[in-house]
């Protein structure tokens, strides 16, 4: 039985073949690459070839437009509050000369100068029930009351 032998070292048995040019070649004188052997005489003509196709691909590739809608409008990009109007009301209503509805809907800063100043002297509280009442008012990142 005969055996191929290397192209470049003749003493040598071939252990594969080149896929780039055919001649085989021992393990010492092929390289893998991406599945496929290669002699290393031929590996910068596989680079070369392999990056004229890249950029001929690059410049065929069609350009793609891509679009982000945005349908949210207003303080309402993130959608409804889990706070409860109805609790708001109660709250303010009940203890709004401390701020408790203010801290419920998470505006602590408002919420502390209530605490301090009555209500903003009952002004403030009245106000605030009046818009909770009529179907205003929103939670510290501006969402709609559920």
């Amino acid at each position: 039985m005969q055996y191929l032998q290397c192209a470049n070292h003749a003493q040598m048995q071939a252990a594969g073949m080149c896929t780039y040019c055919g001649k085989p070649f021992c393990k010492d004188c092929l390289v893998e690459l991406r599945g496929r052997m290669v002699c290393r005489d031929d590996l910068d003509n596989v680079f070369e070839e392999a990056t004229k196709a890249a950029v001929h691909t690059v410049s065929a590739t069609p350009v793609i437009n891509i679009t982000n809608t945005n349908n949210n409008t207003g303080s309402y990009a993130l959608g409804v509050s889990p706070k409860s109007r109805v609790t708001a009301i109660l709250l303010c209503f009940f203890v709004g000369y401390i701020g408790v509805h203010r801290f419920y809907l998470g505006k602590v800063g408002t919420g502390v100068l209530w605490f301090f100043t009555g209500g903003l002297f009952g002004i403030g509280v009245i106000v605030d029930f009046l818009t909770l009442l009529f179907g205003g008012g929103s939670d510290s990142l501006g969402r709609p009351l559920s």
